[in-house]
């Protein structure tokens, strides 16, 4: 039996790294990556410091400059999207073996199943295979959760070490704390006698409780102030709170995440859906107020994880700026959650007082579903990230690169190639919606970057613009994607043009 679950739990890590390693640097980088590397370089090439009106915590970027020097990358120019995702797809593994924490007080059932739900949730391959700081987030705030749970000292500052970590990482931290805090109020308040034994426990765990605070505030601290040597970085870190500056054009409707994550909808003539792991949550949350959660951890735990994903949920939904992205701290919450339908059948809830034959069938039936569940949910998360990575109709690639940058800079470096002056060999961006064209560029030594058209823009060998421009007498244009939605067109000086055909 140990040695069985010993290959389970081996093969939900396999399962997991295959998912998330598998040709990470396939897909072409997303607005969002880009503007994390160009962030991560300015870190690398010591000129960072924190924006708190944009662009989030640091850690993704301290991350990120460890595993881009690794890779040999020494500035900007040198930037290689592998080792950068591997900081999150490494992140989105571990998250898989979280739940190996709880073996000892939930058994292997529930933390099992939750693990290959962790692994093969679609929306939580995609996001690890992305350089952007939610799987980070993800990781602290389950590690935050299952240490806390322990219950012990050095668990509890850990776990306050965790929640540091989290506000270092990203500012919406803020939110989970709150949908914690209301989830753990729920729950004392429908057990019996639930406020006082909180009260209670809180006296009586007082100096970790404050120890973990103090923890929480110095990992943050020592983000923020790039190792205490920027003490502005503390300022901006609250300041983020009232100065941060949402993009337009997210601005999505209540019911945007249950549609994304629960119903099966199409797009474009392919299908998507996560509805299995929300209705094993759900089975889950009902296993918490019902027979099968004889053990008081269990129940409190079912009971807590229900209002608290149900809480992440809410207050995401009232806020009208809404990703898929933002969804994947509550999802991860969900699929932990789902693990806890095993209780029905632990708890002998399936074909109890019957013929042992019937409870058998019962249990086979129910092991075949679970089956069927991850196995859609793998060829899911196959799909998302293999041939439509990138895809429009994918609701999680979310305004996706075109893969017409991926042969941009080859294709620009040919055309420049046929100037017999190096500083012609000069490229204009025109327009404020240029990202992640700063990456295709970035080993093009001479890029200038306007919002509006400069004076004598007809100089240019090469102008790339995502708005009009009126280059006819001078340029050649041709149209190019940038990202779905935006096109671009590279304008290509007439004498150049003529060189390169």
């Amino acid at each position: 039996m140990k040695t069985a679950l010993i290959l389970c739990w081996l093969g939900t890590l396999a399962i997991a790294a295959f998912l998330r390693f598998d040709g990470l640097a396939a897909r072409p980088v997303h607005a969002d990556e880009a503007t994390g590397a160009r962030i991560t370089a300015q870190r690398l090439e010591g000129s960072y410091r924190f924006d708190p009106t944009h662009f989030h915590g640091p850690t993704l970027n301290l991350a990120g400059s460890v595993a881009a020097r690794a890779g040999g990358a020494g500035d900007w120019a040198s930037f290689e999207r592998l080792p950068l995702r591997a900081v999150t797809a490494t992140a989105g593994v571990l998250l898989v073996l979280v739940p190996l924490l709880g073996r000892r007080r939930f058994g292997d059932p529930p933390m099992l199943l939750a693990a290959l739900f962790l692994a093969t949730s679609p929306l939580l391959v995609y996001y690890s295979r992305m350089y952007i700081h939610e799987m980070l987030l993800a990781l602290f705030a389950l590690l935050a959760l299952f240490s806390a749970e322990r219950g012990r000292a050095v668990a509890l500052v850990l776990a306050g070490g965790c929640l540091g970590l989290m506000f270092a990482t990203k500012e919406s931290f803020a939110i989970s704390v709150l949908a914690w805090a209301a989830a753990a109020a729920a729950v004392a308040a429908i057990e019996p006698a639930g406020l006082a034994t909180a009260a209670r426990w809180i006296r009586r765990h007082a100096r970790p409780l404050a120890l973990a605070a103090g923890g929480a505030a110095l990992v943050s601290l020592a983000a923020y102030t790039d190792g205490f040597r920027q003490w502005s970085g503390a300022v901006d870190a609250l300041r983020t709170y009232f100065v941060y500056d949402l993009s337009e054009g997210h601005e999505k409707p209540f019911g945007y995440y249950l549609g994304l994550m629960g119903l099966p909808h199409r797009s474009g003539g392919l299908a998507w859906f996560e509805t299995p792991l929300l209705l094993a949550a759900l089975a889950g949350a009902a296993a918490g107020f019902g027979p099968p959660a004889r053990d008081p951890a269990v129940r409190l735990a079912c009971r807590f994880l229900a209002f608290a994903t149900l809480g992440h949920f809410l207050i995401y939904s009232v806020i009208a700026y809404k990703t898929p992205w933002l969804a994947v701290v509550p999802w991860t919450h969900a699929a932990v959650l789902a693990g806890f339908s095993s209780c029905w059948l632990r708890g002998g809830r399936v074909g109890a007082g019957r013929p042992s034959r019937i409870r058998t069938a019962g249990a086979v039936g129910a092991i075949v579903l679970v089956a069927a569940a991850i196995g859609l949910q793998f060829l899911q998360a196959r799909q998302a990230t293999g041939i439509h990575a990138s895809d429009g109709r994918n609701p999680y690639a979310y305004v996706p690169t075109s893969p017409d940058l991926e042969e941009l800079a080859p294709w620009l470096e040919t055309i420049l190639s046929h100037s017999t002056d190096p500083q012609q060999a000069a490229i204009a961006v025109v327009g404020p919606e240029y990202w992640p064209l700063p990456w295709y560029l970035r080993r093009f030594p001479r890029v200038g970057y306007w919002a509006e058209a400069p004076e004598a823009l007809d100089r240019f060998p090469l102008v790339c613009a995502t708005g009009e421009l009126d280059l006819f007498d001078s340029h050649v244009p041709l149209p190019r994607g940038l990202r779905d939605g935006v096109p671009m067109t590279v304008w290509v000086r007439n004498d150049f043009w003529e060189a390169s055909r």
